[in-house]
C-alpha cells in the first residue's frame, strides 16, 4: 500500500503545484473585467513618435502610454491601406478573404464589438469608419454590436455624424479628435454599471494636413536638416518633396498633426486618471498602415503636388522600413503597437519576439475578457505576449491587398510574390528590405514561394481593385 499512497501524495502535490501556478488566471474570472480603449491612428508610421525615433515631433503622453505599458516592436496591419485593414482589426479575418471583393464588413460574421457586447461591455465607436458604404441601406456601426457612434466615412443609421456646416469649417478635420475624446468621456461617465469598450480611430496625419496656426506654433522653430533621419529610404523622400516644396513647412505642419493628437489623447488619459479607471482600463494604441502618400506612383505624385500643394505635408516617417502606405513591404504595413494596462501589464515592456497582426485582435481581447472567440479567425489568441510572455506563431501571417502582390511573415523571413518575381529577405538583418536572399537560401525560398501559392490559392478568384 505504501507505493500506491505514494503515488497519491505525489498526484496531489502536482495538483495543488497546478493551481498555485495558476492562481491569477482562476481569479481572473471573479475580478472586475477590464474597460477597453482601442487608439487607431490614420497613416502614422512607424517613425512618427518620439518613442520610435522621431527627430522632431514631440510626443509626451503617447510616449509615456508605450513606455508604462508594452511596446510591440513586430506589429503589423493585416493591410497596408485604410479600409482593409480596418476589417482584418473588427473581424479577425484576412481582407483577402471576403473584404476585398465586397468593401463590406460582413453583418453575418462576429465583429469584435459584437462579441464584447454580447461578453456584458457598453460599446462606442467615434471617429473613421470606412468599413462599408455611405447609403442608407448599408450597414451602420449598430449593425456590429455598436451601441452608440459618431462616424465619418460610412452610413452612421440613426446615430449622429458631423453636419454639413460644421464640416465646411474651417480646420474642421484638424479639430475632430478633441471632439471624439469629449464623445468618449461622456460616454464613460454614463457607463457606470458595465465596462466599456470603444474604438477611437482618429483622423490626424491622414492627407490633407493643414494644422491651425496654433497647433504650428510649437513648430515655429524647427529646422528641418534631412541627415536627421537614418534611414537613406526617407532621406530619398523627403529630398523628392524638397524638390517639389518647401520641406520646412511641410515638416512643421506634420509634426504640428501628430503633436496635436497626442495632446488630445493626453487629456483622455488623465481623465482616466482622475475618474480612478485607468489602473483597469486597457488603452491600445497603433495606425490602420504606413504614412502617406501612396507610393506606388511617384510622376503622379508629383503632379498631385501641384493640384493639392497640402499632400506636400504627408512627410511621415516609417521608421527603418522599406516605403509607405499601400505598399506590401514593412514601411506600409510595420506599426507602432501599445497595449497600457497597470493593472496586468508591467511598465517598460519591450516584446521584441512576438510577430502581432491585426487580425489577432479580437481573439486576443476576446480571451482577455473570458469572451466566446469565433471560430474560423485567421487570427490567433497573443493575450499571453500581452502579459509579458513572448509567443512564437505556428505559421506566418500573409497579405494580399494589393494586385498582384502576396507577402508573408514568419519568424525573421519577409517573401514576397509579386507578379511572377519572388523575393525573401531576412528582417532580423535587413529591415529595409533591400538584399534579396531568395538565391542564397533555395531552401527557404521554395518553402516560402510554395506557401504563398497555397494562400493565393485559397483565395476569391474575383478581387476588386482599390
Amino acid at each position: 500500500m505504501l507505493p500506491l499512497i505514494s503515488s497519491v501524495a505525489r498526484l496531489v502535490v502536482f495538483v495543488i503545484s497546478l493551481m498555485v501556478l495558476n492562481l491569477p488566471s482562476l481569479l481572473q474570472g471573479s475580478a472586475k473585467p477590464p474597460n477597453i480603449i482601442f487608439i487607431l491612428a490614420d497613416d502614422l508610421g512607424y517613425g512618427d513618435l518620439g518613442v520610435t525615433g522621431h527627430p522632431y515631433v514631440q510626443t509626451p503622453h503617447i510616449d509615456r502610454l508605450a513606455n508604462e505599458g508594452i511596446r510591440f516592436e513586430n506589429a503589423y496591419m493585416s493591410a497596408a491601406w485604410c479600409a482593409p485593414s480596418r476589417a482584418a482589426l473588427m473581424g479577425g479575418l484576412y481582407p483577402a478573404r471576403y473584404f476585398n471583393s465586397t468593401r463590406e464588413l460582413a453583418v453575418e460574421r462576429p465583429s469584435l464589438t459584437q462579441v464584447l457586447r454580447d461578453a456584458g461591455y457598453a460599446t462606442a465607436h467615434y471617429g473613421k469608419w470606412h468599413l462599408g458604404g455611405h447609403k442608407a441601406t448599408d450597414p451602420a456601426p449598430v449593425d456590429y454590436g455598436i451601441d452608440e457612434s459618431f462616424i465619418d466615412n460610412g452610413n452612421s443609421g440613426e446615430h449622429p455624424t458631423w453636419t454639413g456646416a460644421e464640416r465646411s469649417e474651417p480646420h474642421h478635420r484638424e479639430k475632430t479628435t478633441e471632439r471624439y475624446v469629449d464623445l468618449a468621456l461622456d460616454f464613460i461617465d454614463r457607463t457606470q454599471d458595465k465596462p466599456f469598450f470603444i474604438n477611437l480611430w482618429v483622423y490626424p496625419t491622414h492627407s490633407y494636413i493643414n494644422p491651425t496656426v496654433e497647433q504650428l506654433a510649437v513648430y515655429k522653430d524647427l529646422q528641418v536638416e534631412i541627415n536627421d533621419f537614418k534611414n537613406p529610404l526617407q532621406r530619398e523622400f523627403l529630398k523628392f518633396v524638397a524638390e517639389h516644396g518647401d520641406i520646412q513647412a511641410a515638416m512643421r505642419a506634420y509634426c504640428a498633426d501628430v503633436t496635436a493628437l497626442d495632446t488630445d489623447l493626453g487629456r483622455l488619459m488623465e481623465a482616466l486618471q482622475e475618474r480612478g479607471l485607468d489602473e483597469n482600463t486597457i488603452v491600445i494604441f497603433s495606425s490602420d498602415n504606413g504614412p502617406g502618400p501612396l507610393c506606388n506612383n511617384w510622376d503622379r505624385i508629383a503632379e498631385r503636388y501641384q493640384e493639392l500643394p497640402l499632400l506636400l505635408n504627408n512627410v511621415g516617417a516609417s521608421g527603418p522600413f522599406r516605403d509607405r502606405k499601400i505598399s506590401l513591404h514593412d514601411g506600409g504595413t510595420h506599426v507602432p503597437f501599445f497595449v497600457h494596462w497597470p493593472a496586468r501589464i508591467k511598465g517598460g515592456s519591450v516584446d521584441m519576439e512576438t510577430v502581432l497582426a491585426g487580425v489577432d485582435l479580437l481573439p486576443t481581447l476576446a480571451t482577455i475578457v473570458q469572451a466566446q472567440t469565433p471560430e474560423d479567425l485567421d487570427g490567433i489568441d497573443l493575450s499571453a505576449a500581452w502579459l509579458g510572455q513572448p509567443q512564437q506563431r505556428a505559421g506566418p501571417i500573409y497579405w494580399n491587398d494589393r494586385p498582384g502582390w502576396s507577402a508573408l511573415r514568419d519568424k525573421q523571413w519577409k517573401a514576397h510574390l509579386q507578379g511572377k518575381k519572388f523575393r525573401l529577405y531576412d528582417l532580423l538583418k535587413d529591415p529595409s528590405e533591400s538584399e534579396d536572399l531568395s538565391r542564397d537560401y533555395p531552401e527557404v525560398a521554395g518553402r516560402y514561394f510554395n506557401a504563398l501559392k497555397k494562400w493565393e490559392a485559397s483565395l476569391p478568384a474575383k478581387k476588386r481593385k482599390p
